[in-house]
């Protein structure tokens, strides 16, 4: 793991290497986040589900998938650059968010005419909610890339607690407001786009502020020196999250356009569940990205097995517990019609904890400037899943894309053990250990013993 060589000088002074504390409670933070937005996230996705049926389940998850992918390509990796040469301390907050604006909010213009494009091509737009869900879809591109960008500023300065802070916020706000417009209104697949808009609305507001609180101005700039370097690197990086995030979700639209809006329907709630397992990988590479920057290439590397066996020791355990209830779940929240999602959501729940190491340890290359790995991996996943899918998702619907996902993160992962291979570590080293058991079991108790106390000062 190395960082690039580069001739610029330092503007600052660069961040100290992170205390253990610190990454801990940043991890631990950002779990607890995602684990909010899985857990409304999902209440959304029920409401959406008991509401719409099947097949406009199946429309909504399509052009919400499309919306959030569009979003994810506009912003250009200028976040994450951002974080990197903040980090690296080869340029100050204000010149990079200066000069990214105004990139961002070009892109998201052209962003929105794609979202546009799809929905004619794809969707039933005879029908005017639906033309109105796309209204709302474009709109959404806009507001969530420039949103992204500022979030992203925020995050350069390691204050990944407020970040997460603002995303169960975020979080919070959708499932509220999926409940108004899709069960108190009945604005149907509109109201569910509604819903992200306003989560979206918030975002771009919450870190506005946290920017002008920071003493940034949101003043654009056109500035060649650093969007140059910043481009460079941070197109590589989206275009390796753009594929690292398409691998997780857009067989979503394989199903949609070789299957039905039905069987659709039933792959994105696999797709909510499934999704869960790989959460805890996220949470590790989240809390670790920017101060990982500033480390040794040894103290890096040593982080990132670590951060790898963790990962998979909590997400296996959690994917055999999720799919031993699955069944019960599926019953409890969705009823009879959703019962065809219970095969391709156990697939899933293993798959994805595949699909999270793989996430982390790409990720972890990216962090010390050299996104590369992210790209071939899940290229790699992408054109396998697209192969697989091509042959099983006509075979078995949702569940033969469920398998497409299984087969496509062994690819993907089988790309990044090799690349480590090369770099002189081991299969082994990223293997759960005795003492990462006990590592985890101790957190564990620790955190329930707090828990206990503060219930005792409580009472």
């Amino acid at each position: 793991m190395t960082t690039p060589e580069t001739t610029e000088p330092p503007v600052a002074s660069p961040a100290p290497p992170p205390r253990s504390g610190s990454l801990l409670r940043g991890s631990a933070m950002r779990l607890v986040s995602d684990g909010s937005g899985i857990l409304l996230g999902t209440v959304a996705s029920v409401v959406t589900a008991r509401v719409l049926g099947p097949s406009g389940k199946g429309t909504l998850a399509a052009l919400t998938f499309v919306t959030a992918l569009v979003t994810q390509c506009c912003t250009l990796g200028l976040g994450d650059a951002a974080v990197v040469r903040i980090g690296q301390a080869k340029a100050s907050a204000q010149e990079a968010l200066s000069a990214s604006l105004p990139a961002v909010a070009l892109a998201s213009v052209l962003g929105a005419a794609v979202v546009l494009g799809y929905s004619v091509l794809q969707l039933p737009v005879g029908d005017p909610n639906i033309w109105a869900a796309v209204t709302v879809g474009c709109v959404t591109v806009v507001v969530g890339a420039v949103g992204q960008l500022l979030v992203f500023v925020v995050y350069a300065g390691q204050r990944v607690v407020a970040v997460s802070v603002l995303t169960i916020a975020m979080s919070v706000t959708a499932a509220a407001t999926v409940v108004l417009f899709c069960v108190v209104i009945d604005f149907g697949v509109f109201g569910g786009m509604l819903a992200g808009l306003a989560a979206g609305v918030l975002g771009l507001a919450v870190a506005g502020t946290m920017v002008h609180r920071a003493q940034l101005r949101l003043r654009p700039r056109i500035s060649p020196a650093y969007l140059r370097p910043a481009l460079s690197f941070g197109v590589r990086a989206q275009l390796a999250n753009v594929l690292a995030y398409s691998s997780a979700r857009i067989d979503l639209l394989f199903v949609y356009a070789l299957a039905t809006s039905h069987a659709a329907g039933l792959y994105s709630v696999a797709l909510t569940f499934g999704a869960i397992t790989g959460f805890v990988a996220i949470a590790l590479s989240f809390a670790s990205f920017p101060p990982m920057a500033a480390m040794s290439d040894a103290d890096a590397l040593e982080l990132t097995a670590r951060m790898a066996r963790i990962a998979t020791l909590l997400g296996t355990a959690l994917a055999v517990l999720l799919a031993l209830a699955g069944s019960t779940l599926i019953a409890v929240l969705l009823g009879d019609d959703f019962g065809g999602a219970l095969a391709p959501t156990i697939v899933l729940l293993f798959a994805n904890v595949l699909w999270g190491v793989q996430w982390l340890l790409s990720r972890a290359l990216a962090a010390r400037g050299d996104p590369g790995l992210l790209v071939r991996c899940f290229s790699a996943n992408l054109a396998a899943m697209a192969v697989a899918d091509a042959i099983l998702i006509p075979l078995a619907a949702a569940t033969g894309a469920a398998v497409g996902a299984l087969i496509a993160a062994i690819v993907g992962l089988g790309v990044c053990l090799r690349a480590y291979r090369r770099r002189g570590v081991h299969h082994a080293s990223f293997v759960p250990r005795r003492e990462d058991v006990q590592m985890v079991r101790a957190v564990v108790e620790r955190g329930v013993a707090r828990a206990r106390r503060r219930g005792d000062n409580v009472g």
